[in-house]
């Protein structure tokens, strides 16, 4: 079996697309609880270099000359679309594994070819666009970390992929990560960057070929685990936690 992971593009903002169509194509931001700050933005919205977190009322000029659209924060809604995207993913995977509210790791078959199953990728994508109308991308690797990666390009390759990136592909694993910059990778905060560039460790590829030992001294334990994923080794239930929204993020 391997590992496969969707993801809901901007989730929020899609979210209130689809119980307002008039959103659809406009910049949005989503706001926190007191309505204080973004912590969702359109794509529509972050070209106009709204950040996240970043406080209204800093950018009222912007958001009157770009017609930029206000909505307040809706949990329950959310927690509801995550229930229901959710249960479209089960019927197609027994296991399912919720990662955060926009995230879920899930088993698929490889099949005899050592590939991942990529057509039934495109039918969990599929089956939640038509049932729960969320828009969302894939990623299918051996391990979960490799799917993460897989994923992370399907985001931002789309029109290329078509939403959908497997990396059983070992040839195709070695292209991409020579493009993918190491602070791309799940994982990899800031400073452990920082820590690893001095090591000539700048892409996906610099950090699979670490040896991990190297990366244990660097990152502890949890580095060396990451690397040894990246090169298709299971780490049985490794896991980077998700990062949280910021308590400001969420208040204001």
């Amino acid at each position: 079996m391997s590992w496969a992971i969707v993801d809901v593009a901007n989730f929020y903002v899609s979210a209130e697309r689809l119980f307002d169509p008039s959103l659809r194509g406009v910049p949005v931001i989503v706001l926190s609880n007191n309505d204080g700050c973004a912590v969702a933005r359109s794509e529509e919205a972050k070209a106009l270099h709204v950040r996240m977190g970043e406080p209204v009322f800093k950018i009222r000029d912007r958001i009157k000359r770009h017609g930029i659209q206000l909505r307040s924060s809706n949990y329950e809604l959310y927690a509801d679309l995550n229930r229901r995207f959710n249960a479209v993913i089960a019927d197609h995977s027994e296991t399912v594994e919720i990662y955060s509210i926009d995230e879920s790791f899930f088993r698929l078959p490889v099949l005899p070819s050592g590939l991942g199953d990529v057509a039934t990728a495109h039918a969990v994508r599929e089956d939640i666009a038509r049932s729960v109308g969320l828009p969302t991308r894939i990623g299918l690797g051996p391990t979960r970390t490799l799917s993460k990666v897989a994923n992370a390009l399907a985001k931002a390759t789309e029109k290329v992929w078509g939403g959908v990136v497997d990396l059983h592909d070992v040839e195709l694993r070695r292209r991409l990560f020579d493009q993918w910059p190491v602070g791309e990778v799940w994982g990899i905060g800031g400073a452990l960057e920082a820590r690893l560039r001095p090591l000539g460790v700048k892409t996906t590829a610099d950090l699979a070929a670490l040896p991990p030992a190297v990366a244990r001294d660097v990152g502890t334990v949890v580095l060396e685990r990451l690397v040894r994923e990246l090169g298709g080794i299971e780490c049985d239930d490794f896991k980077v936690a998700p990062e949280p929204l910021r308590r400001s993020d969420l208040i204001g």
